[in-house]
């Protein structure tokens, strides 16, 4: 009986040892996952406040890609945002007017996001390029972000040039702000 119990023992002993935790994986890795939403901005990493002359060398930035190439390029999808929409996004960014304001609302109307949280973002946006206040970047990056991961899949799939342009002005004003560090 003892020779039998060793011999089982064994066994399962052999056994535990071949089945190696990467076979256990290869074997099960059936699943797929079609879209994952990640945050595009790290906020803690944003130097806080955004200095005025930051602020606004990022604005000039964008009105003298305008003027000079006709467009911004998305660093999303690589495709040039057109002229008139990267205003609107500016706009946005500086004063709000009502007319940014309602091209953005319609354009990010559709993402599936709940009212509250497009209009977190929308709320955080006017003066961030003409008269930035403490914390505004960070705040907007998050409503940014959070923005993001309450939209739906397809919107993020296929999203607006409006979109793609507040992305854009947003990347590039974070990285000025972390140059200034």
């Amino acid at each position: 009986m003892n020779k039998l119990l060793a011999a089982g023992l064994s066994v399962a002993t052999l056994g535990v040892a071949l089945a190696s935790p990467a076979n256990a994986q290869t074997a099960n890795n059936n699943t797929t996952i079609p879209f994952v939403v990640v945050n595009l901005f790290t906020p803690g990493t944003v130097a806080v406040p955004v200095d005025l002359a930051v602020a606004n060398a990022v604005g000039t930035e964008m009105e003298r890609l305008l003027r000079e190439r006709g467009n911004i390029i998305s660093p999303i999808t690589g495709v040039a945002i057109p002229a008139e929409v990267a205003r609107v996004a500016i706009l946005m960014m500086t004063t709000a007017t009502p007319e940014a304001r309602d091209a953005m609302t319609k354009a990010l109307s559709n993402s599936g996001a709940n009212q509250a949280v497009v209009n977190q973002l929308l709320s955080n946006l006017p003066s961030l390029l003409s008269r930035p206040t403490a914390g505004q970047l960070q705040n907007a990056l998050s409503a940014f972000n959070g923005f993001v991961n309450n939209a739906n899949a397809g919107f993020l799939v296929n999203p607006p040039a409006e979109f793609l342009a507040l992305h854009a002005i947003l990347l590039q004003v974070s990285t000025a702000a972390n140059r200034q560090r």
